[in-house]
């Protein structure tokens, strides 16, 4: 028990309040806010009790709680904003910055090889999965955009997949932003994007197995047009199906 929790209760107990009440309330109250997204971090710095608390309390093991522990459970709002746990900061700068990078054609291993996290971890970072990144990530990420951003990645075929990736979902570049970090700020729709690209090696080895432009094109991520000009550009026979 750490010295504040002992301290309330010394208080509640001089003052003639309960010690401990019924737990329905205040379970049905975590309910509601798990069921909203809540995760028990975000609960814990909101109303400032260990983590573990939340979980013994769901699980109905107990029929009463603390009364200051079912006072501050019940005190968060269910139209609050979840507030971010310490040590984290929000995500919305870091997975801007990571679809960009992308956008420009740097594939996302590589860059997690540069900040030393895994792929994994930022693919669901730019993918838009978690609300909030540790802060040393979301330091990384920056520096390296810093240093990417006003640079597009060679053109290599794994920068010409991941470049048609982005775009498909919609992903905007570095231009597009005016504060990349700001939740409320929206992309100016007329950036100017690349067009999408294919690897002529692409193109004619899937034209060589007697795939037609629209299926190649459908492989690659790229319009039916947009394989008709590789062909022409790198004098690719068209495919013929067997």
């Amino acid at each position: 028990m750490t010295a504040s929790t002992k301290m309330l209760r010394a208080y509640d107990r001089a003052n003639g309040v309960r010690l401990r009440v019924d737990a329905t309330q205040t379970r049905a109250h975590l309910e509601r806010l798990t069921a909203r997204g809540w995760t028990y971090q975000q609960i814990a710095a909101a109303t400032g009790l260990d983590s573990s608390t939340f979980g013994v309390i769901l699980s109905g093991r107990y029929r009463k709680v603390a009364h200051h522990t079912a006072e501050s459970i019940l005190a968060v709002r269910l139209d609050q904003t979840p507030p971010i746990p310490r040590g984290l900061t929000d995500a919305t700068g870091t997975r801007r910055r990571l679809q960009a990078l992308m956008v420009l054609g740097y594939p996302l291993p590589g860059i997690a090889q540069q900040i030393g996290v895994s792929y994994f971890s930022l693919l669901q970072t730019a993918g838009g999965k978690w609300s909030a990144v540790r802060t040393p990530t979301a330091e990384k990420v920056a520096r390296v955009y810093r240093r990417l951003a006003a640079v597009p990645a060679p053109p290599t075929r794994a920068a010409e997949l991941v470049r048609n990736e982005a775009m498909a979902r919609g992903w905007v570049g570095p231009l597009a932003w005016d504060s990349i970090d700001d939740p409320a700020c929206e992309p100016e729709a007329c950036e100017v994007v690349q067009p999408r690209h294919v690897h002529p090696d692409d193109v004619s080895e899937l034209a060589g197995r007697g795939l037609d432009d629209r299926e190649i094109g459908r492989r690659l991520g790229v319009s039916e047009r947009t394989v008709a000009r590789a062909r022409a550009a790198h004098n690719i026979p068209a495919g013929v199906p067997a």
